[in-house]
């Protein structure tokens, strides 16, 4: 199995599990070999909606790519403005 933490920014923090404060973190137990593709499935979240993924404070380059052991996530929606 493969433990990660993961952070969820504004509109997606209610993806996470339910009493999650902003800006906190949560852990996910996944199954080896598991992709950032298969991650945002599991947390219901579709590729336009994640903007920006991080692992480790780096963006990352390819959903394709294995989630390591201890790796940090962090996941962002577009940003809107006016």
């Amino acid at each position: 199995m493969t433990n990660i933490k993961v952070k969820l920014f504004a509109t997606l923090r209610d993806r996470g599990p339910e009493g999650i404060a902003i800006g906190e973190s949560f852990s996910l137990t996944l199954e080896p070999e598991t992709n950032f593709h298969q991650l945002l499935q599991q947390l219901k979240i579709t590729r336009d909606e994640a903007k920006i993924i991080m692992r480790n404070h780096i963006t990352i380059k390819s959903l394709d790519e294995l989630l390591q052991e201890n790796d940090e996530i962090a996941i962002f929606p577009p940003i809107g403005g006016g």
